[in-house]
């Protein structure tokens, strides 16, 4: 079976988010995959098949379980798509199906790595905290009402998956960590899937894994989701680049650029963009 190693967030070796994108049949099960991915040790892996030429099926593993929707994975396998299917092309768009709605991406060829773009639609504002609740959650990171920006609320923002924005000073960035066994249980109650730490000031980021045992490098899911909160929030403007730093405590630098779009302060898409390296390529024996 082939599989790819991709850098996603970069246009550098080395650099950004680390996929590996697996080429299956049909009937390849849920099983195998999650056991691949373990393997791999990759934050996540992404498996795919083709549907006609332009629209293909995907799954999406962490370590841990299975995602309904993720964003380096999505991109990474786009521009590996493009790599396979059309290195003629200089652009290209292709529809990913998921497990709850197909993602369209374009991409674009660059003389070294491609750039995707991805349109994960319309973001969805939800619960916003109390101040009770913001002290909880600091907590939980290992910090305190001392840490919090200003009076920004602390609110799930979702394109896909829900994440709880934590917006903190830059100085707070820095010793940020779960320190708690259960964040998990405490999110669900709030209606998230995951808890990202943002230094609005400097517009960077820090996510991991709920347990906290893995730190992101660079996460695309997240990235709509922040976008959409600097938007509504008066940080950022609305049909403006935003450029959202993220892996810097890992040695990892990325960079994912997101733009809202919408008219009258009224936000209809949201578009998340990022540089994709291919790293290597080989086959599994199964």
């Amino acid at each position: 079976m082939k599989y790819y190693h991709v850098d996603v967030f970069s246009k550098k070796k080395f650099s950004g988010n680390g996929l590996t994108i697996f080429e299956i049949n049909e009937e390849f099960d849920k099983k195998s995959m999650h056991i691949l991915t373990q393997e791999m040790k990759q934050f996540e892996s992404i498996f795919y098949y083709k549907i006609n030429p332009n629209t293909f099926r995907a799954y999406i593993f962490t370590v841990e379980e299975e995602l309904d929707f993720a964003g380096h994975p999505i991109i990474g396998l786009s521009a590996m798509l493009h790599d396979l299917y059309s290195p003629e092309k200089e652009r290209n768009s292709w529809t990913i199906e998921l497990n709850e709605k197909p993602v369209v991406v374009e991409t674009t060829k660059k003389t070294n790595y491609y750039s995707a773009r991805m349109n994960q639609g319309i973001p969805e504002f939800k619960t916003v905290l109390r101040k009770e609740q913001e002290n909880e959650f600091l907590s939980y990171l290992n910090l305190s009402m001392e840490d919090k920006f200003e009076e920004f609320p602390f609110q799930v923002v979702s394109t896909g998956l829900p994440y709880l924005i934590v917006p903190v000073k830059a100085s707070a960035l820095g010793k940020s960590k779960i320190i708690i066994p259960d964040l998990e249980v405490k999110l669900n109650e709030i209606g998230a899937k995951f808890i990202f730490v943002l230094d609005v000031a400097g517009k960077q980021g820090r996510t991991w894994d709920n347990q906290g045992w893995v730190e992101d490098v660079a996460t695309g899911s997240s990235a709509g989701p922040v976008g959409a909160y600097l938007v509504e929030n008066k940080i950022a403007e609305i049909n403006s680049e935003i450029i959202i730093e993220q892996g810097h405590f890992l040695g990892r630098p990325s960079q994912i650029k997101v733009m809202v779009t919408g008219e009258n302060e009224q936000m209809d898409h949201v578009f998340v963009e990022g540089d994709v390296c291919k790293i290597a390529q080989g086959e599994v024996f199964i």
